[in-house]
Parts: structure tokens; C-alpha cells; sequence
């Protein structure tokens, strides 16, 4: 599909500074596109390496769908030797961009008339916590006024108006056409969620971020990364390869600690939860108290004293909270903005969000925690709210990190009651694999209770549970579809939830 209200650029303008030879043509571009599906009459195609495949080889179909110049990384020893034998076939122009991939996002972004600097963009990265604080700071920020888009886990568009997409953080082309279309409705603020991924692929570079926030550092995507030290770098380039105005970091967290201690501390704002009064952090917890909806949180700010009364529950919610208030503190809010803005803060969709049924049946909290980190806070912050005993849904999603699920499956056996292991994602993997190498990280596997139909095992435990006890689904949180094979089916824990029990969320 073509991009709408975009002026076009010649070619010439679009790569000067980028093409590697001496003279570029100076026809007129209509749209850019990194996917040959896109491509329309007149566009130029960006053939990027990529993991699985190689941009180079659908060139000829880009060019038989329209495109007049195609773009390709001259560093890539792959793409050479294809050249000469494509350009035989097709009849284009052929311009060469050293290190493509990192060009890439900055050539896109110059297109669409460079949108990031007509607006203020938050980055926020870290292992956990990315979906919720960016909810909270575009909730925050709208309620005080503001024109503010988000781009996450949970799709993109301006305030509560969201269209989903399948990755956290798009690719550079749908990334900044997204800006772009942000731009031209007078958006203020973007606050987006920046993923390793995106990070060690440059997808981002391009956007003008203005604030960066790290939450935290676990474990997470080591089956893409390799090892935790480049999953950490990759979460690190946020804080040092943009002109930052601010830097927003957790320094309960050690990778977050270091992050503080490597940047320029006029740009830095810390916040803290543990260390109470004798850390050196700006943003600082005070105190937090349970309430009959979630919880009051009271900080310590440069600015003064505030109240955060919120609709959150967990422990890992009140650091969310306090990542909020330091950002909107980054952003230069004064004191009575920031009171009002974080005034009435509620969860977002599928992110510790509470059921209740009947009074004779349990409560159900369903969360997105896919990591053995999040599942421990997730299951240590619904015990509080647990008068009888604590059941917890959960499964590991297949062709992603093997390496995690022996660790999910004990954390939930030592902090659940009553466990069941379901399918979560299984995609190409076989369910009984994944299964048994959750099971393999329990003392006492022949507990757990396996349902690999998810629907069938979360009506079994709301079944089974009883008008006290309280049930965790966790791991696919907001998502509507099960990914089974290649094939994409709806599904979605909340509406099997909100039908088994006849309400809606809390």
C-alpha cells in the first residue's frame, strides 16, 4: 500500500551523503519500501540483509512491481556477486550504500522529511516493564493535555486508539511513515518501546529520541543474541548512540547502575524503590500502600513530594510507576502537571489485569510475564492479594529461547499452589518438547498439571479453584492470536476469561 500525504524526493536528494558513487539520478521518488509486497509504481526498494533472507533477492520482483531505483548494502559480499546477473534480467538503477543496515533508518527517515524532530520521542527499553511504562507515560501525558502516540508491544496510534502489530518495535520504513502520520496530526510526544532487536538491527536509527528509560536487565532473547553481554550492549546503544536530553535508569538494577555510571550525569535522572532514603537517586520511593483497587505510591522528586494513586497491583508496578514520574520529570513537567498527570493511573490490557466473577468463584489475573523474572514478580505480587491458595496458567513460546524454560517452570513450582503447563506460542516446536523441558526445571513435575489446550486449561482451573484462591494466566497477556505452526489462530485469554466468569476487567 502507497504512503499518503508524502510530497515524493529525487533519488539524488534522497541519498546524498549515503550513495557510494559519484552521481545518483535525479528522479523523483513516491514511496520507499524494505518489503517487495509493498512496492508501487515509482518507489525505490531497500534490499537489506536479513537473517532468514536476503533483500537482494526479490530486487526482480520489486522492479517488476514498479520500483525504479533499488538500494543495496555494497558491503554485503552477497548482494555483489548477485548484481551483475539481477541487472541482466532487470533494468533499474543500482545504487550501492555502505553498511546499508545502519544507513537505512536515516535514509528513510530523511524521506518522510526527518518527523522525529518535529516531535518529543521517549525510548523506553529493558527486559520487563517496556509495554507498561510506555501505557503509563502516554496515559500520564494525555490526561494533562497532551497529543501523545505509542508505538509497543500492544500497537501503535495516539492514545488509547490502537492498531496492532506484530513486533515490538517495526521495521525503519513502517517505524517512520508511522512518525510521519503522527506528525501530521499534530502529535506532541511519542513514547515507543525500543527492543534489542531493533537495537542490534539499527531499525531505530533515524528517530530523534529525545528521552531514553531503562527499566531493567534479565534474561531474555539469548537465542538471538547469544549471550547475555550482547543482549546488555544492544539495550545499552538507547543511552549512547542518540542526543539524548535525558536518560531515565532504574538503579536498583545493576546493568541500569552502570548505565548511570557511563553517561553524562546532567542528562541522568535515577529512580529507585529499594534504597529508600540513602541512595543518590532523584526519584525516589517513600512509601506504598495496598488499596482495595492497587495501590497509592508516594515518590520523592526533584520537583517535591507526589501521590501516584493507582488501579496497579505488584511490587514491580510501583518501579513502572516511578519510571513514569522520573520521565515526565525528564520531559520538564512542573509540579502540578506531574500531580495531575499520575492522578488515576490504570493497568493496560493483559498486564496484571484483574478479573472477578461471582462471589462463590476465584479471581483470575491475566499477565504478559514470559520470562522467569516477570513470572516471579508477577506470582509474589498476586500472593498479596490471595486469600486461599495461588493457581498459575503458563507455557513457554516455541522457536525463542530454549533456555529459559527450566527456570520458568521452577519459579512457578515454588511460588504457585496449583500449577497447570498449557501451550503458549508453540509455533514450529512440538508442544510436548517444550512442555517437558519446562517440567525438567521442577523438583516435583509429577504435580504439575499439563492441558496443552489453553482454553481447556483455563476453564479447568477457574473450575477448579475455589471462591478465595486466586488464578494467574500468564504469558500471552493482550495477544489475540495463538501462534500454532505458521498459522495464526484467534485466541485471546482475556475473552476465554471475561466468558467463564460473565464480566468484564476490573
Amino acid at each position: 500500500m502507497a504512503n499518503t500525504n508524502i510530497p515524493g524526493m529525487a533519488l539524488s536528494e534522497l541519498l546524498s551523503g549515503f550513495a557510494l558513487q559519484d552521481t545518483v539520478p535525479s528522479i523523483q521518488i513516491s514511496d520507499i519500501v524494505s518489503n517487495s509486497a509493498n512496492v508501487t509504481v515509482n518507489s525505490a526498494f531497500i534490499a537489506l540483509p536479513g537473517i532468514k533472507s536476503n533483500g537482494i533477492d526479490y530486487a526482480i520482483d520489486a522492479v517488476k512491481a514498479g520500483a525504479v531505483a533499488v538500494i543495496y548494502d555494497a558491503s554485503d559480499d552477497y548482494s555483489l556477486q548477485r548484481i551483475p546477473l539481477l541487472s541482466k534480467q532487470v533494468e533499474t538503477h543500482w545504487i550501492g550504500v555502505d553498511q546499508l543496515e545502519r544507513a537505512n533508518g536515516h535514509i528513510v527517515s530523511r524521506f518522510f522529511g526527518d518527523p522525529g524532530q518535529a516531535m518529543t520521542i521517549i525510548g523506553i527499553t529493558g527486559t520487563d516493564g517496556k509495554s507498561s511504562v510506555t501505557h503509563l507515560v502516554t496515559q500520564a501525558l494525555t490526561r494533562i493535555g497532551k497529543s501523545c502516540a505509542s508505538i509497543g508491544t500492544l500497537g501503535y496510534g495516539i492514545g488509547n486508539s490502537l492498531t496492532p502489530d506484530s513486533l515490538t518495535t517495526p521495521d525503519a520504513v513502517s517505524l517512520q511513515s508511522r512518525l510521519h502520520q503522527f506528525q501530521l496530526q499534530r502529535c506532541e510526544y511519542v513514547v515507543m518501546e525500543v527492543s534489542s532487536h531493533a537495537l542490534e538491527q539499527y531499525r531505530v536509527n533515524g528517530c530523534d529520541f529525545d528521552i531514553a528509560v531503562l527499566t531493567n536487565l534479565g534474561r531474555d532473547h539469548l537465542d538471538y543474541h547469544g549471550d547475555q553481554g550482547r543482549y546488555a550492549a544492544a539495550k545499552a546503544r538507547l543511552f549512547h548512540d542518540f542526543q539524548l536530553s535525558g536518560r531515565v535508569v532504574n538503579v536498583d538494577d545493576s546493568f541500569g547502575q552502570q548505565i548511570s555510571e557511563s553517561v553524562e550525569q546532567k542528562s541522568l535522572l535515577r529512580y529507585s524503590v529499594e534504597s529508600g532514603g540513602e541512595c543518590e537517586a532523584e526519584i525516589k520511593l517513600i512509601a506504598s500502600e495496598l488499596s482495595a483497587n492497587g495501590q497509592n505510591i508516594r515518590a520523592s522528586t526533584p520537583l517535591g513530594e507526589v501521590t501516584a494513586v493507582t488501579a496497579l497491583l505488584g511490587h514491580f508496578n510501583v518501579e513502572n510507576t516511578l519510571a513514569c514520574i522520573a520521565t515526565l520529570v525528564a520531559l520538564g513537567l512542573d509540579y502540578n502537571q506531574l500531580e495531575l498527570a499520575i492522578k488515576d493511573l490504570k493497568p493496560i490490557p493483559g498486564r496484571m489485569e484483574k478479573f472477578s466473577g461471582k462471589p462463590a468463584g476465584a479471581a483470575a489475573v491475566i499477565d504478559f510475564a514470559h520470562t522467569e523474572q516477570a513470572l516471579r514478580a508477577c506470582l509474589g505480587a498476586c500472593r498479596e492479594h490471595t486469600g486461599g491458595l495461588l493457581w498459575c496458567v503458563f507455557g513457554c513460546g516455541g522457536d525463542r529461547d530454549q533456555g529459559k524454560r527450566s527456570g520458568m517452570g521452577r519459579a512457578v513450582e515454588e511460588l504457585a499452589d496449583r500449577v497447570i503447563v498449557t501451550d503458549d506460542n508453540p509455533r514450529n516446536e512440538s508442544p510436548e518438547k517444550i512442555v517437558s523441558e519446562i517440567l525438567a526445571g521442577m523438583k516435583r513435575p509429577g504435580q504439575a498439571c499439563v492441558v496443552h489446550n489453553r482454553q481447556a486449561a483455563i476453564e479447568y482451573a477457574l473450575s477448579q479453584a475455589a471462591a478465595e484462591d486466586l488464578v494467574v494466566i500468564a504469558g500471552k497477556g493482550h495477544e489475540q492470536e495463538q501462534i500454532v505452526g505458521n498459522e495464526r489462530r484467534p485466541f485471546s485469554d482475556r475473552h476465554v476469561v471475561s466468558r467463564i466468569l460473565q464480566v468484564s476487567h476490573d
